[in-house]
């Protein structure tokens, strides 16, 4: 993040920019689930909960899979408006400054799990998932 701070000695028009915080980037997942499974439908009934246990799901299977992300770096459910109602999606942020955070990041985007692993599938049935048909 940026923050603008006025010079001491200004004629009050001038602004510098001075780095406070790592520089944030996004990359959007684009799902909430692996590459081959279905996923909740919006609109379709309980698609909040059914939405909600597959995007925290497949953020836990992600850091099995990758391990955890390095500092700066993590993943978080957004909420995108649509036409037809919000979905969620899964969105990586990451420190574009930091190339450990950039390699993850995009080792991960590039990577996904095409399948749910046994531990994602127990929790699902568990939390009373209703997998997609």
């Amino acid at each position: 993040m940026l923050s603008l701070e006025r010079p001491a000695k200004s004629n009050g028009n001038t602004l510098t920019a001075t780095k406070t915080e790592a520089m944030r980037d996004y990359l959007e997942l684009a799902t909430t689930v692996p590459t081959d499974e279905p996923c909740a439908q919006v609109g379709s009934d309980n698609y909040g909960r059914n939405s909600r246990l597959e995007a925290e799901t497949f953020r836990d299977q992600i850091h099995r899979v990758f391990g955890d992300p390095p500092p700066g770096t993590s993943i978080r459910i957004k909420s995108c408006p649509h036409d037809f109602g919000s979905y969620l999606d899964l969105q990586i942020a990451y420190d574009d400054d930091e190339d450990a955070s950039c390699e993850w990041a995009f080792e991960v985007e590039g990577n996904l799990p095409e399948s749910w692993d046994e531990v994602s599938l127990k929790k699902l049935k568990e939390d009373g998932y209703e997998f997609p048909k």
